[in-house]
């Protein structure tokens, strides 16, 4: 058998297991949303995402914060929640649907994708203008932490799905009185808006939405997860945006030597030895080596700017044109 025909029937075999998975991801959701039809049906609409059902079960007076089963979660839980292909599929109707849309490219499902994102930004908007808790307490993880979720490292296998780590929804849980430094405690595993942050594999949002979760109070160094730090779990998943971010807001820098991860293949130790945190490590905190990196720009703009300007807006404007520490 020659290589056009062994890579030929590589191909089909990978499109039927493809073909298969999806499959069997439409009858998961169908499962799922079978489970829905008792819940009420501000809750339901909180699921699909539907704005105007939200709307309207609010005006006719429905309570914003009710469950949508005795203890179960509440329609701003669920909106934050939600996984996406559910919403498609609801939307598609039909599981043939969902498996066309699904077994399109990436490029090809973008508008579905961004539909479902535009409507959960407009739905959790909605919530928090009737009054929804942030905080909502219960079993259920809060919003924040759903918000920050979507891939568990302890199923390393398992679809990355998209999820809905949104700054525009972080911000505004924030502004309404989310705790940033919410904890859950979910099996033996405590999680944390920033360690859901953290742990997520391969999204260029994560160090915008960390900054803003350590502004509002989240504390960078807790709650470890498989006994290891979030210092530690942003250097194995090679998250280099997010390590200035953690260090400024109080990470401490693991010391190097023996990797933590204990995993075929990890990468850890390269990570560990890049020239950016050797520098930190050299000057002794981030904030030493902040403060060497201004003494450098100041050293190099002063001069020629101190003749247009006060010398103290030289280095007002060297502090906010240039990532000081970052680089």
């Amino acid at each position: 058998m020659d290589v056009y025909t062994l890579a030929f029937a590589a191909q089909v075999t990978e499109m039927a297991d493809a073909q298969a998975m999806v499959e069997q991801l439409a009858e998961v959701h169908a499962s799922q949303l079978a489970a829905t039809t008792a819940w009420p049906a501000i809750s339901r609409a909180a699921h699909a995402l539907d704005l105007e059902a939200l709307r309207r079960e609010l005006a006719a007076g429905v309570a914003v914060d009710l469950e949508c089963t005795p203890g179960g979660r509440t329609p701003l839980q669920l909106v934050c929640g939600v996984d996406p292909g559910i919403v498609v599929y609801r939307r598609g109707g039909t599981h043939e649907a969902f498996i066309r849309w699904y077994l399109q490219p990436y490029v090809q499902r973008a508008e579905a994708n961004n539909s479902v994102r535009a409507d959960r930004v407009a739905c959790v908007a909605l919530l928090l203008e009737h009054g929804a808790s942030p905080n909502p307490g219960g079993v259920h993880s809060p919003p924040l932490i759903l918000t920050c979720s979507g891939y568990d490292p302890r199923h390393e296998n398992q679809e990355r799905r998209e999820c809905s780590c949104s700054l525009p929804i972080v911000n505004m849980l924030l502004a309404a009185g989310g705790d940033a430094d919410a904890r859950h405690r979910d099996g033996n595993y405590t999680f944390s808006p920033l360690l859901r942050c953290v742990i997520r594999y391969g999204w260029d949002n994560n160090d915008d939405v960390a900054d803003a979760l350590l502004k509002a109070g989240a504390s960078a160094n807790s709650p470890e997860f498989g006994g290891k730090t979030l210092m530690e779990w942003a250097i194995q998943r090679r998250h280099r945006r997010l390590w200035p971010v953690l260090l400024r807001g109080g990470a401490i820098l693991p010391p190097p030597g023996e990797n933590p991860f204990n995993w075929p293949g990890a990468s850890y130790n390269t990570e560990r030895a890049n020239p950016y945190l050797q520098k930190i490590e050299a000057a002794g905190s981030w904030k030493a080596y902040e403060k060497a990196h201004r003494t450098r720009l100041l050293a190099i703009f002063a001069p020629k700017f101190m003749h247009l300007i006060p010398p103290e807006l030289v280095a007002r404007i060297v502090e906010y044109s240039f990532h000081l520490g970052f680089y």
